[in-house]
């Protein structure tokens, strides 16, 4: 879609992506550690193999004299305890997704530049904010928790924006004067001409922003290709730049991968939830929630594990997620070290937008499935069943216990359960009720009955008793029946 070149936008540069994540990864794995949350910060760079060069570095190597640029084995002379990591594409752009979603919260047009950047258009939030400096007040906020190295600048041109936040600037403003300053300070190295037009620009005398725009546009039709020619053309304003907007996957997955083996559950924890922020917000600009969500472990010498989590009831927020994991994990074994960790939720439902009025027993339901929940990580999907309402006047046989293959629904058959004791029906039966009947050799008196009880001959189990309300000589009522045999059982006692 293109856009007039009228709109004001902000780029955000973000050229240490990968380095911030593997650091906040680090400080959470070593506040899991005690003996390592002391520890001095070591050294450490990104190396890009292909390109034989260091691509990202933190302060500590800063100070021992490595640069951007360097080749690996200059920067393992200058630092032999060299933290080494290679490059990888896609970490960033799963970063830039992450960053996305938790934008997208607070403003609406939205365009990834991968690998290390992202656009947003101002122009259009300024009515709702009041101003640029309030917008970006907001946008600062949300790039703040991520903990990300970022530069930005602002102007009415995605590419000038652009190029003056890879000059490592941070510029926030509305003013045309001062922003075709800024430009005119730029390098043409950073552009997104191309480098073979870009040398072919610096014979000729063509050096900076400054230089480019002395000469008419018409003046390198013939020296440079024609996307050369559309950067040139949206420096100048000229032109706009065709984008497309982000939108929010429909299918949540991320994949995490640590900066050093892991082989104990418990420091895992504190990885997987900062993963279940991000799904926390994803679900949230979606109005979304989820019964279920996997997560594999991807182990260095076996294969991985993958681990099913499941809640009674649809949840969001990443601490209730975190405390059935946590359950779960305790019981959990690894056979090597893990290296990666995938969340991954395909279903997800809508929240339900109806409200409840104060004394409805929304709470209590809530309590309920939220122990389900618990239980079933604690102790496992088979281990635990519900009871369900069957139709079927025959004590015996008018609940059921549920296992996980037939429990699709338990908040269903829950609802079913509790709707199911307040029938007329069930008013007089009692609390605790014998498995099997047994036989009654004590003497009791009636109090109330007989209730007769004729079913089940569809089904060859045939049942005709006579039920009566009976009370022991200790006081103990009883729920007691009469057979045709004239034979008398005890099915339950009243507590």
């Amino acid at each position: 879609m293109q856009f007039d070149t009228s709109s004001l936008w902000i780029y955000l540069y973000l050229p240490n992506l990968q380095l911030n994540i593997q650091q906040s990864h680090a400080e959470q794995l070593s506040a899991a550690d005690e003996q390592t949350k002391n520890q001095e910060t070591a050294a450490q760079i990104v190396y890009h193999p292909k390109l034989n060069q260091v691509v990202q570095l933190n302060a500590q190597a800063q100070k021992l004299g490595i640069k951007k640029g360097m080749g690996l084995a200059s920067a393992s002379i200058i630092c032999s305890h060299l933290v080494v990591s290679e490059y990888k594409e896609t970490i960033a752009i799963q970063a830039l997704q992450e960053l996305a979603n938790q934008l997208y919260l607070v403003t609406s047009d939205i365009v990834i530049d991968e690998p290390s950047g992202v656009f947003l258009r101002a122009q259009n939030m300024l009515r709702l904010y009041g101003n640029l400096t309030q917008y970006w007040q907001v946008i600062q906020e949300v790039i703040n928790k991520q903990g990300y190295d970022v530069y930005y600048a602002s102007a009415y041109s995605v590419n000038v924006a652009k190029l003056i936040a890879k000059h490592e600037q941070r510029y926030m403003g509305d003013d045309k004067k001062h922003i075709l300053q800024q430009l005119q300070q730029c390098s043409l190295v950073l552009t997104d001409i191309d480098k073979k037009d870009i040398e072919k620009l610096q014979r000729i005398g063509i050096k900076s922003i400054a230089d480019l725009f002395d000469q008419p546009l018409s003046a390198f039709a013939s020296r440079v290709s024609k996307f050369s020619l559309q950067i040139m053309s949206e420096l100048r304003g000229e032109s706009a730049a065709k984008l497309r907007f982000y939108q929010p996957p429909q299918r949540y997955e991320h994949y995490l991968e640590l900066l050093y083996d892991v082989e104990l559950t418990a420091r895992l924890l504190p990885v997987i939830r900062k993963c279940l922020h991000a799904l926390e917000a994803y679900l949230l600009v979606r109005n979304g929630l989820a019964l279920s969500i996997h997560i594999t472990l991807f182990q260095r010498e076996h294969e991985p594990i993958t681990q099913v989590i499941n809640s009674a009831l649809p949840i969001y927020k990443s601490a209730h997620w975190l405390e059935i994991i946590a359950l779960r994990f305790e019981k959990l074994a690894l056979s090597s070290g893990v290296y990666g960790i995938t969340i991954q939720c395909e279903k997800i439902e809508q929240a339900d937008g109806c409200e409840s009025d104060f004394f409805s027993e929304k709470s209590t339901h809530v309590a309920a499935m939220t122990l389900l929940s618990r239980l079933k990580a604690k102790l496992g999907e088979q281990q635990v069943k519900l009871m369900q309402y069957q139709d079927d006047y025959r004590p015996e046989c008018c609940t059921q216990l549920l296992t996980k293959a037939v429990d699709k629904d338990p908040n269903r058959a829950i609802h079913r359960t509790s709707n199911s004791v307040t029938k007329p029906h069930f008013l007089d039966r009692p609390g605790f009720l014998l498995k099997a009947p047994i036989p009654l050799n004590a003497k009791v008196s009636v109090i109330d009955g007989p209730e007769r009880i004729a079913s089940g001959w569809w089904d060859n189990h045939e049942v005709q008793r006579d039920y009566f309300l009976a009370e022991s000589h200790q006081g103990q009522q009883m729920w007691i029946f009469r057979t045709v045999d004239d034979n008398w059982f005890v099915h339950g006692y009243f507590i």
